[in-house]
C-alpha cells in the first residue's frame, strides 16, 4: 500500500513539473507576443500596458499567489522599456547604414581577384 501511494506521488510530482514546464512556455511566448505588438506603435504599447495593468488588478483582487503577480508586473515592466529600446536599434541601425554608406567602393576586379586567391 506504501509502495502505491510513493508511486502516485511521484506521478503527481512528475505531471505537476510538465504542467509547469508548459505554463512557463506558454507564459513566455505570451510575453514575447506582447512585447513586439508593444513595440509595433505607440497606441498599441499603451493597450498592452492598460490590459497588464487590468491584470495586475484582478490578480491582487483574486488574492492571486505572488508569483503570479510579480510575473505580470515583470512583463509590464519589459513593455514599458520596449518603446526605448525601439527607438535604441533605430539608432544603432542608423548608424550601421550610415557606416556602410561611408565605405569606399570596390571595383569589381578586386572582388574578382580576390574570390580566385
Amino acid at each position: 500500500m506504501i509502495e502505491m501511494v510513493a508511486l502516485a506521488d511521484e506521478d503527481i510530482r512528475r505531471l505537476l513539473r510538465q504542467l509547469s514546464a508548459d505554463v512557463q512556455a506558454s507564459l513566455a511566448l505570451s510575453r514575447a507576443t506582447l512585447q513586439a505588438v508593444a513595440s509595433l506603435s505607440p497606441a498599441l504599447g499603451e493597450a498592452v500596458e492598460a490590459a497588464l495593468e487590468q491584470e495586475l488588478d484582478m490578480a491582487r483582487e483574486a488574492k492571486a499567489a505572488q508569483q503570479a503577480v510579480d510575473h505580470i508586473e515583470a512583463a509590464r515592466a519589459r513593455v514599458q522599456e520596449a518603446p526605448g529600446q525601439v527607438e535604441t536599434m533605430s539608432a544603432m541601425a542608423h548608424a550601421l547604414i550610415a557606416a556602410a554608406n561611408a565605405l569606399p567602393d570596390i571595383p569589381d576586379e578586386a572582388l574578382a581577384d580576390v574570390r580566385h586567391s
